[in-house]
């Protein structure tokens, strides 16, 4: 398996575990926190710096996607 298919997958992984999260019952503040928390570990348990900011980047723009999602939504 290639490096961009690896990093692709992962990216996938958690950007459906973040989406999951987004719409449990949990206030935002829990999930943020425990979103936090995962990605700490993430990093301690061997992801590198580049795949750590790759991933930063692509949950940035999932946020961005479902505040867009919601924002449109209510208007």
């Amino acid at each position: 398996m290639n490096k961009n298919t690896l990093l692709a997958f992962l990216g996938g992984v958690i950007a459906g575990g973040v989406a999951a999260l987004l719409l449990a019952p949990r206030s935002g503040e829990e999930t943020r926190e425990y979103i936090a928390d995962k990605i700490k570990s993430g990093i301690k348990s061997g992801l590198g710096e580049d795949q750590y900011n790759d991933l930063q980047e692509k949950l940035q723009d999932l946020k961005a996607s479902v505040v867009n999602k919601i924002s449109h939504q209510e208007a």
